[in-house]
This record gives structure tokens, C-alpha cells and sequence, in this order.
């Protein structure tokens, strides 16, 4: 690979910021989620491959094509977080019996479920998203290291969403590259092995 001067890896990084900044926006309906990831990680995929991203016309036959597989995955994930933010609600407040423990218990649950669905962002580049959550439940199982990654990652892009507000526009295409490069550092290998 070339050697870049910083304005070319600035140019580079401002491209992946764009494509979080329409990812964002075309995510508003909240029933494109599904798509809008299954989109970037395929044009984050791409820029990985090729050193640049796709065309945005590309894109757009990308989004199109995924857009109605794309809403029922949106639904369950309202969905899945809205019954989760309610049990862990019961829990807190001792509505359901259990408490801490349970509550650690359920914590421990959930975090697991979230590392499938992030293991799987990266393998959408190729696939639909039964067969990505599939691999990205075996990437939990032979690579636990990956799972704990990208629950790190995706902690630290919380917390910036947190104290900088205005970069949740950003942030998106970024993780989804950080989602990448996990998944070629710590799970390509493991399957090649």
C-alpha cells in the first residue's frame, strides 16, 4: 500500500464521516435502520477492500435493495431494546424478584446479544442478516476475544456520542470500520486456523 500524506488520509477519513452524516439522516424513519446498516457496512467493506468507497449511486441500489429485508430486522431491534430497557426497569426497582443478582445475570444476557449483532455488522458486506447473526453467533463462540472488542469499541462510541453530542452524526461509518477491522484481525483469523 502507497504511503499518504495527511491530506489524503484526512480526505479519506471526511469520506467515512459523510457516509455516517447520510447514514444518520437516512435512519430517522427508524424503520431504514435495518437497511441503512446492512448499506454502510457493505460501502465500509468496500472502502476497506479498495481503498475507496463505492459510487453513491452504488449506494443508493444498495440501500434500495435492502430496504424491505431491512424493516423487520428495525422492528424486532425497537423492539428488543424497548422490552430490555423495561426488564432492567422491573429489576432496578424490585418489581421482579431477583435483584442484583438476576439484574447481572440478564447484563451478562444482553451484552452477549449485543456482541452476535456486532459480530455480524461485518459479515452483512456479503450477506443477509439471518446468515450474519448466524456467523456472528459463532464468531462469539471461537472468538471471544472479537465479542469483547467490539463491545469495547462500540462502549467508547457511546461514550463519545455522550460528551461530544454533535459526533453521533459521525460516528456510524467509523464504528462500522472499527466493526471491520475486528472482524479481519480477530475472527479471519480464527476460521483460517
Amino acid at each position: 500500500m502507497p504511503v499518504r500524506g495527511w491530506k489524503e488520509q484526512l480526505r479519506r477519513i471526511a469520506e467515512l464521516c459523510l457516509l455516517g452524516i447520510v447514514a444518520v439522516l437516512v435512519s430517522l424513519p427508524v424503520l431504514t435502520v435495518g437497511a441503512v446498516v446492512a448499506t454502510l457496512s457493505t460501502a465500509v467493506g468496500h472502502w476497506a477492500d479498495h481503498d475507496d468507497l463505492p459510487t453513491w449511486r452504488a449506494m443508493g441500489a444498495e440501500l434500495v435493495r435492502r430496504l424491505l429485508p431491512g424493516i423487520p430486522v428495525s422492528v424486532i431491534g425497537v423492539l428488543a431494546v424497548l422490552v430490555v430497557s423495561q426488564q432492567v426497569a422491573w429489576l432496578r426497582d424490585g418489581v421482579v424478584p431477583g435483584g442484583g443478582a438476576v439484574l447481572a445475570v440478564f447484563g451478562v444476557a444482553i451484552a452477549c446479544l449485543t456482541a452476535v449483532v456486532l459480530l455480524a455488522i461485518p459479515r452483512l458486506a456479503g450477506g443477509t442478516w439471518r446468515a450474519a447473526l448466524a456467523g456472528g453467533w459463532t464468531d462469539l463462540l471461537q472468538a471471544p476475544a472479537a465479542a469483547l472488542a467490539a463491545l469495547l469499541v462500540t462502549a467508547v462510541a457511546i461514550l463519545l456520542a455522550i460528551l461530544l453530542p454533535g459526533a453521533v452524526v459521525v460516528l456510524p461509518a467509523l464504528l462500522v470500520l472499527a466493526l471491520h477491522a475486528i472482524h479481519r484481525r480477530l475472527v479471519l483469523p480464527r476460521r483460517a486456523g
